[in-house]
């Protein structure tokens, strides 16, 4: 179903007041107050914080299994389809800090999220970059000697730790830094996962 105006304004002042209060210390009150609108209509669309959260963050995952199964299908070189998954985490933290932030320390980092559900939507995530992967190894890109699955760990974990970084220190983004960034993350990881 399509979102109207005010429903995405409310979303975009939940993203704000998640990232500046958190998850748990956030109320529906400053959430309203910041979106300029009634307490009323923000219950009135969502319902309650937990219900507008979850719906931030299933947003999120659909976004990031979009981008990761068109990398999975696509027939561009492993190499590319990686440098591309990188590329999504940083323009996501370029264009939208609010919703990467509230990614890395209220889905990652709190055990609010680490639910049965809320793992299945990593293990999800983890299935089909390691799919990713096993198509590194197959072509001889990628060592074999190290699990897909733990490829996509340290794939994934290199890329968590350096959005941490940024995250925590509210560091801009440029286009410079972003490429530097990106062939850090590439290069460090395929200099340890390469082929040998």
């Amino acid at each position: 179903m399509a979102r109207n105006q005010k429903q995405n304004m409310i979303i975009d002042a939940a993203l704000e007041v998640f990232r500046e209060k958190g998850y748990a210390n956030a109320r529906m009150a400053d959430i309203s107050n910041r979106a300029g609108v009634s307490y009323g209509l923000v219950y009135h669309y969502f319902g309650s914080k937990e219900v507008l959260f979850e719906l931030i963050v299933e947003d999120w995952w659909n976004e990031l299994y979009s981008v990761m199964e068109h990398e999975k299908s696509s027939k561009i070189h492993v190499r590319q389809k990686l440098i591309n998954i990188i590329d999504f985490f940083l323009t996501t933290y370029g264009n939208r800090p609010n919703l990467i932030s509230i990614f890395v320390s209220e889905v990652c980092r709190s055990s609010v999220y680490h639910t049965t559900e809320g793992l299945a939507k990593f293990l999800n995530f983890f299935s089909l970059c390691e799919e990713i992967m096993a198509e590194g190894q197959n072509k001889g890109v990628l060592r074999n000697d190290v699990g897909a699955h733990h490829l996509s760990y340290i794939f994934y974990g290199a890329i968590e730790t350096f959005i941490s970084v940024m995250v925590l220190g509210k560091e801009p983004l440029t286009d410079k830094r972003k490429e530097r960034a990106s062939g850090a993350i590439l290069g460090v990881f395929m200099d340890g996962a390469g082929a040998r």
